[in-house]
């Protein structure tokens, strides 16, 4: 994984607007509509949305792909390693709320940008989760920092994970890889 807190200071120096949990959130979305999109298409959007003019430097290229690939190669693991790119060294739970909600509001955002009806022919427990977001996307930011909280803020993450996962295997319905026997 990434390590978040020196990245997100590349980034800053990039001149890119986004933290990296919105651009994993952003990749995801995107690669969950359009599974087979080129890392080319998907930069051009960041740098349209998210990079301040001027942000184009040999270092940015290098630090999109590694998001992208990395989001890419999560999402097509058969294992369900698929992980949340959010700080593990923020302190207060409000502070990762905080970001966990601008990973969900970009995701919803992108998935709009990429296409996304509501009408691609999900289930009913994947529609479900989509709305669901839709109230993380707007949860009060100012949880106290105790033990309950904790586990309510990892059992969220947790859902917010698995439930991308069934939305990104929904809308690309895996293909078996041409090597296989019929």
């Amino acid at each position: 994984m990434i390590p978040y807190q020196a990245f997100s200071e590349h980034l800053q120096k990039l001149n890119v607007l986004a933290s990296p949990s919105e651009l994993q959130a952003h990749a995801t979305a995107m690669l969950s509509v359009h599974h087979d999109m080129a890392y080319e298409t998907w930069a051009g959007w960041v740098n349209n949305e998210y990079c301040v003019e001027g942000a184009t430097s040999s270092g940015l290229d290098v630090v999109l792909m590694a998001v992208f690939d990395m989001t890419k190669d999560q999402l097509n693991k058969d294992d369900f390693s698929f992980e949340l790119l959010l700080p593990n060294s923020e302190p207060s739970i409000s502070g990762r709320l905080s970001v966990l909600v601008d990973w969900v509001n970009t995701y919803l955002s992108a998935l709009g940008l990429a296409g996304f009806t509501g009408k691609e022919g999900l289930t009913k427990d994947a529609l479900e989760f989509i709305q669901d977001l839709n109230q993380i996307a707007r949860v009060e930011q100012d949880a106290n920092d105790t033990e309950g909280e904790e586990l309510d803020l990892m059992e969220i993450v947790e859902y917010v994970r698995t439930g991308v996962m069934v939305v990104h295997g929904e809308l690309n319905q895996f293909q078996p890889a041409d090597d296989t026997l019929n």
